[in-house]
């Protein structure tokens, strides 16, 4: 398909990062108001667990955009803001089978009715992201994760739904919780678990250093380090 439609489509999918196409370097999950994905959690949670783990990252504006810079010894902070501290935050790979939106953004989005009947739109993306979240205050988003390992004896047991709520600083929460939802991961998308690095690499290549976007064959950009303000909550 060419045209508007599809020009449109690709634009809302660049902005979002839920669709499949965004493959070129980042595979975090931007949640947007009103969210919610469904998981399988590819990390257990249990000690040594290279597909959990904590990271600090800066946030800052540069000229006319927001960019995220890994805080690690390797990495040259020495154009960060003095005034700026890294926020601490968790990462962890899953398997996303589908996020609900409450509005549709995107034409291939599958409209759902939704409790009370109300219309919500899926997008189906059966493939592996990077979910990557703040603790929260008094690490109440993190305790919920935790609370989820503790009901399961491990994270990897059944399907998980995060969801966004809020649009800005102030009034944004995240939500973490087991369901009964009954999906598995195809057999056919097990191989590329062994090419998934670790939650550590992975940060360290894609944010372990401040460079220019360009933009590739297909319409993405070859670097995305600078995000929306909207997305940094």
């Amino acid at each position: 398909m060419g045209g508007i439609n599809r020009i449109q489509e690709q634009r809302e999918e660049q902005k979002t990062g839920l669709s499949n196409g965004n493959q070129a370097l980042g595979k975090e999950i931007w949640f947007k108001d009103g969210d919610q994905a469904f998981i399988t959690s590819l990390a257990t949670g249990h000690e040594d667990d290279i597909k959990l783990d904590e990271f600090y990252i800066y946030t800052y504006r540069s000229g006319n955009r927001w960019v995220n810079l890994l805080s690690d010894p390797e990495t040259d902070t020495s154009d960060v803001p003095s005034d700026t501290r890294p926020s601490h935050k968790f990462g962890f790979w899953a398997f996303v089978h589908e996020v609900i939106h409450p509005e549709k953004r995107v034409d291939s989005w599958e409209e759902v009715s939704g409790p009370g009947g109300k219309k919500l739109f899926k997008e189906v993306i059966n493939d592996y992201r990077l979910i990557a979240l703040t603790f929260g205050r008094s690490d109440y988003i993190w305790n919920q994760l935790v609370d989820v390992y503790n009901d399961w004896g491990q994270l990897d047991k059944g399907v998980i739904r995060v969801k966004r709520t809020g649009s800005g600083m102030l009034d944004t929460s995240y939500s973490i919780s087991a369901t009964a939802r009954d999906m598995e991961i195809p057999e056919d998308k097990f191989e590329e678990q062994a090419d998934l690095p670790a939650v550590k690499e992975y940060f360290k290549d894609r944010y372990g250093s401040v460079t220019v976007a360009a933009a590739t064959s297909n319409g993405h950009t070859a670097s995305s380090e600078a995000v929306k303000l909207d997305d940094l909550f």
